[in-house]
């Protein structure tokens, strides 16, 4: 059975998930972004869709170890779609949760834009969320 490689876009962590999706009945997925790709538009590359799947192919030939091109290739950049954080970060959001709180806003932060892009961050930070709403915590 011929495999696919989906690129939806970063970097290495991507690629790890993908070595699990290549194992899987559906298509591994590779997912490319963040500095790599900061340091491709300043160097004045031109970003296509032929290079991301070039750049993917190569990943997963190295990374998953693939031996044959993928039968099918589909790419789409969703371009500043995973938050990249700046310098001083921590301290805004600190200053805005002490804002909401010195205001008694009903308002609560959450996701990926606050404590971590990753997926268990997301869902950590739903998570916290809900408890700070509800004002418990619950335990099923």
């Amino acid at each position: 059975m011929s495999r696919t490689v989906v690129v939806l876009g970063g970097g290495i962590s991507g690629l790890a998930a993908s070595y699990h999706l290549s194992r899987a009945p559906y298509p591994p997925k590779v997912m490319m972004g963040g500095s790599w790709l900061q340091t491709l538009e300043a160097s004045g590359c031109v970003l296509s869709q032929e290079l991301f799947q070039q750049q993917a192919q190569e990943a997963a030939a190295t990374q998953l170890g693939l031996k044959e091109p993928p039968s099918y290739c589909l790419v789409h950049l969703h371009k500043n779609c995973i938050p990249q954080y700046t310098l001083g970060h921590w301290q805004t959001l600190e200053s805005a949760r002490q804002f909401l709180t010195a205001q008694r806003l009903p308002l609560t932060l959450a996701g990926a834009s606050y404590e971590g892009v990753a997926v268990n961050d997301c869902i950590e930070s739903g998570r916290q969320a809900a408890v700070s709403v509800l004002g418990t915590e619950h335990h099923s």
